[in-house]
């Protein structure tokens, strides 16, 4: 088979490689699935790059999430059958052709999700539904800010705001990107160089108080998002994609009673308990059958042409995750 291989830590230009590599056979409790799809997450690339929150034993192959059909089962093993579509929930090594994960970690996909769909299911889309609803509580008439709006998880962010009512203030780097969030339903738009973001809030909040941001960026741009929250208010960090430390002002902290915290949804699976975990997923699932969140895509590559894949999905202005076939 083939699968995409990294033997050390780098750029993935220099680093990631196509390889052939025996179809692996599942053991006992697991089963193997033929990949259909899979996107190439931030995570993905931090990882080939030797900076995401766990490194894996080299060579390695990257990839968190897809979706694909089972093909083989593991001794002690009935189900799924071999045939079901299934998305895997916690598995590594996603960019080839086989892999090989627990049962108990498949979620069988039903019709009316469709494979671009369900190849997003687990990294943007429950990070997002966690974050906003679990975790920060946001509700209707509630403000929400968000950096880097424009990024696939942003824009699923702006889905969850028409279904749960909140609204919601999204930092972009480009000014050109403003009318196209404001068309996905996006209340307010701020470049990050706009001199009076703080007033333009206040004005579209009417004084409301501003007590919920998740950050995807870091750097100063999570800066700004501090600014602009209301005494009192939590600001999820979750990302880290201008590769710079948040500036943090201590008086932000201190006197205005704000919190800065992190979030990995690897832990929160982790913290939250069976039951809990199970109701965040069936309550995804229903979303995304029923049309209403459809995590956007920008193109579909080849396996083959993975770096190719790779550039298109560092490019600025992307709209929507790149996937790689086959």
């Amino acid at each position: 088979m083939q699968a995409v291989v990294f033997d050390k830590f780098g750029e993935p230009d220099a680093v990631l490689r196509l390889a052939e590599r025996p179809v692996p056979a599942p053991g006992p409790g697991e089963v193997r699935v033929r990949m259909r799809l899979r996107p190439i997450n931030p995570a993905d690339l931090l990882t080939v790059r030797g900076l995401y929150g766990t490194r894996p034993r080299l060579p390695a192959v990257p990839g968190y999430e897809g979706v694909g059909v089972v093909d083989a089962l593991g001794e002690g093993v009935s189900t799924p059958v071999p045939g079901t579509r299934v998305v895997p929930l916690a598995s590594n090594g996603t960019w080839q052709e086989f892999c090989v994960t627990k049962a108990a970690a498949l979620l069988p996909v039903p019709d009316a999700i469709g494979d671009e769909n369900a190849a997003q299911f687990v990294v943007n889309p429950l990070t997002a539904l966690a974050m906003v609803e679990q975790e920060l509580g946001a509700g209707p008439g509630d403000w929400l800010v968000q950096t880097a709006a424009g990024s696939t998880l942003g824009r699923i962010v702006l889905q969850l705001a028409r279904i749960s009512g909140f609204r919601t203030i999204n930092l972009v780097r480009r000014p050109e990107q403003a009318a196209e969030l404001t068309a996905l339903g996006a209340d307010l738009v701020i470049a990050t160089e706009d001199p009076d973001a703080a007033g333009r809030v206040a004005a579209a909040t009417a004084g409301q108080p501003v007590l919920r941001a998740i950050d995807a960026a870091g750097g100063a741009m999570a800066a700004t998002a501090l600014s602009l929250l209301s005494p009192g208010a939590t600001m999820l960090s979750f990302g880290m994609m201008s590769g710079e430390p948040i500036p943090v002002d201590p008086a932000h902290l201190v006197f205005r009673d704000l919190s800065l915290r992190g979030f990995w949804l690897t832990n929160w699976m982790r913290r939250a308990g069976n039951e809990r975990r199970q109701a965040l997923i069936a309550r995804l699932g229903d979303l995304m059958a029923r049309g209403l969140v459809a995590p956007p895509v920008f193109a579909v590559h080849p396996l083959t042409a993975v770096l190719a894949a790779v550039a298109a999905s560092e490019r600025p202005g992307r709209a929507g995750k790149v996937l790689l076939a086959g």
